[in-house]
C-alpha cells in the first residue's frame, strides 16, 4: 500500500470534499463516504462540519489534512477492513478520537483506494495538530499496518528528485523475516532502512538529518578515527545498534558524505559532540570505590604519638567477612605487615609507654623481688599499699575499678 507522495495541507475544506466525492467516468462505482467520525456523508453537511471546527481556531492558514493509501492494482479491501485499516492509520498518525474525518472510497483502474480528509484542529479546546515529520512517519505506519494486515508489502513513495545512485540495503535474514511476521511490524533493521532513506529524500546536510533521525527515536553515532577523520555512523534505534555495513551501501558514508554535502570545518564540531554524547551514554558501569578499614587508635603520650606519625599506616583492603580478630589488633597498633622489624621496634616503644605509668613500674619491681614466695608472705602486702600510693588518682576510674580498688584498700585482718 502506498500513500501520497506528500501529505497535503490546504486552506478551504470545500476545495477537497468536492474533488474526494465528485463522480467520474473512471471510476468503476462512485465515491461514497464509507467512515470517520462525522455526522454527515454529503458534500453539504460535510463542508459545515469541517468549517465549524476551523471556526475554533480562526489564526490557522491551513487546517485542512489530506492524505490517501492506495493498494496495488488487482488487490482490494471490503469496507470494513478499509474502515479498520483507516482508523488505525489515523491512531498512529496521532490524531485523536475528536479531530473530524471522514474516509472517502475510490475504485478504478489505477487500484482501490481512500481519501482521507481531516481537520487538523480539535474539537476539544482547539488544539491544532502538528505532525512533524508526517510524511516519514505515515511511510513507516503504512510498513507496520501492511505486516499487521498481512498485505503485499510495498516500497514508499518515490523520492521527489532523482538520485544517481541505487538503493542498495541488506537483505533481512530468514529469521528476522519471520520475526517481522510473527509480530506484525518491522524489525528495527528494517526501520532503520526506510527512515534513513525517507530522510534523504529531503535532508541536504548533516545537522537537518541527524535532526530527523532524533526525531524518530534513531541515534546516530558518528565513527572518528583517532586522528579525526570521519569514516561513517552507526544509527541505533530501540537499544540496537546497528553500522552502516549492516544496513547496505546506500547507509555507507562513501554515499551519504555526497547526499548531505559534508563540510569538516562546518559539521566537525557537531559530529565530535555527538561522538562524545554516545561514549559518555556507554559507560553505564559505575566507577570502582574502594574502602579501607577505619582504625580508631587509642590516646598516646606526644612523645610515642611523634614516633607513630613517622612511621607509615597500615591500609589493608580486606572483605568484611574475612575480617579476624588478629587483623583488628594489628590494625589498632597500626604496624606495617610486610615490615616485621618496624613492629618490633613498635612493640617495643609501646611496652617503655605501658612501663612508664608509676603502677605499673612499682608492679613489676615487686614481681622481681618478691619472687614465687609473693603470695605466702603477709608482709608484701605492705609492699602493695607502697604500689597503691604511686598510682595516680583512681577517682577518674570507671565504677567497677572502683569497687575494686577499694576491696584491695581493706586491711588484712
Amino acid at each position: 500500500m502506498k500513500g501520497m507522495q506528500k501529505i497535503k495541507r490546504g486552506k478551504s475544506f470545500a476545495g477537497v470534499v468536492l474533488y474526494a466525492l465528485k463522480p467520474g467516468t473512471h471510476h468503476k462505482t462512485d465515491p461514497v463516504v464509507i467512515g470517520g467520525n462525522m455526522l454527515g456523508d454529503s458534500v453539504t453537511d460535510l463542508i459545515a462540519e469541517f468549517c465549524a471546527s476551523t471556526s475554533l481556531r480562526p489564526d490557522v492558514a491551513k487546517p485542512v489534512w489530506h492524505n490517501s493509501l492506495r493498494l496495488p492494482i488487482g488487490e482490494s479491501l471490503t469496507t470494513k477492513q478499509w474502515v479498520s485499516f483507516a482508523d488505525d492509520y489515523m491512531n498512529r498518525m496521532r490524531f485523536s478520537e475528536t479531530h473530524l474525518r471522514c474516509y472517502v472510497i475510490h475504485d478504478d483502474e489505477a487500484g482501490q483506494h481512500i481519501h482521507i480528509i481531516a481537520s487538523r484542529v480539535d474539537l476539544i479546546g482547539g488544539k491544532l495538530y502538528l505532525g512533524r515529520n508526517e510524511n516519514l512517519a505515515s511511510t513507516r505506519i503504512i510498513l507496520e499496518l501492511e505486516l499487521a494486515y498481512d498485505l503485499t508489502r510495498t516500497k514508499g513513495p518515490s523520492p521527489s528528485h532523482s538520485t544517481s545512485s541505487v538503493t542498495e540495503r541488506k537483505k533481512l535474514s530468514r529469521g528476522e523475516q519471520q520475526k517481522e511476521k510473527r509480530e506484525g511490524q518491522p524489525t528495527p533493521k528494517t526501520l532503520l532502512q526506510n527512515t534513513i532513506e525517507e530522510i534523504l529524500t529531503s535532508a541536504n546536510d548533516i545537522s537537518g538529518f541527524v535532526e530527523a533521525l532524533a526525531e524518530n527515536g534513531i541515534a546516530t553515532i558518528p565513527n572518528i578515527s583517532s586522528t579525526g577523520r570521519m569514516n561513517g555512523f552507526s544509527f541505533e534505534y530501540a537499544g540496537i545498534a546497528f553500522k552502516a555495513s549492516q544496513l547496505g551501501k546506500t547507509y555507507s558514508w562513501a554515499n551519504l558524505q555526497e547526499k548531505l554535502h559534508y563540510e569538516p570545518e562546518r559539521d566537525n564540531p557537531l559530529l565530535f559532540a555527538l561522538k562524545a554524547t554516545a561514549m559518555g551514554d556507554n559507560e553505564t558501569s559505575a566507577p570502582k570505590i574502594e574502602t579501607t578499614n577505619v582504625v580508631i587508635t587509642p590516646s598516646l603520650p606526644a612523645a610515642l604519638e611523634s614516633e607513630v606519625t613517622t612511621a607509615p599506616l597500615y591500609e589493608d583492603r580486606v572483605e568484611a567477612s574475612e575480617t579476624t580478630e588478629a587483623q583488628t589488633l594489628l590494625n589498632i597498633t597500626l604496624a606495617p605487615r610486610e615490615q616485621t622489624s618496624s613492629a618490633d621496634y613498635f612493640m617495643t616503644r609501646v611496652l617503655k609507654w605501658l612501663l612508664s605509668i608509676p603502677y605499673l613500674a612499682a608492679f613489676t619491681d615487686l614481681l622481681k623481688k618478691a619472687g614465687k614466695t609473693f603470695l605466702h608472705q603477709k608482709s608484701s602486702f605492705s609492699t602493695i599499699h607502697t604500689v597503691l600510693s604511686a598510682e595516680p588518682e583512681l577517682s577518674v576510674l570507671p565504677h567497677n575499678n572502683q569497687v575494686l580498688t577499694e576491696r584491695i584498700k581493706v586491711p588484712f585482718r
